[in-house]
């Protein structure tokens, strides 16, 4: 989906979470999507690592989870924009462009789903 965009191209795939702090050092992407729940080491860790070491990077978080601890902690961590894993076709092309511009980008499901978990 992203390949096929004009403005857009995968720079780098990582199966676990050592192996996606690793590709972004060497890559270092514009925006990166990272799972919430890679194996290994999880996402938390990879975007606590990787904005201690490059504060600008860009960081959109994916997770089949629900509820709002993770959702909360990915945007302390860095995370720009944060998607749960049914909303990937209607959202992410549009999320990685936010945070590509430099914007935050939580849809209205997520934003709702934290104003009831307060």
């Amino acid at each position: 989906m992203v390949n096929a965009q004009p403005d857009m191209i995968v720079a780098g795939e990582a199966a676990d979470g050592h192996e996606a702090i690793q590709r972004f050092r060497e890559l270092q992407p514009d925006v990166s999507v990272v799972d919430w729940n890679l194996p290994i080491v999880r996402g938390e860790e990879v975007l606590g690592t990787l904005n201690e070491e490059f504060p600008n990077a860009r960081f959109v978080v994916i997770t089949a989870l629900n509820g709002d601890d993770c959702i909360r902690q990915a945007l302390n961590l860095g995370a720009r924009a944060f998607l749960h894993k049914d909303m990937l076709r209607r959202e992410l092309l549009a999320a990685i462009r936010a945070v590509h511009q430099g914007e935050k980008y939580v849809p209205d499901k997520i934003a709702n789903w934290i104003k009831k978990e307060r």
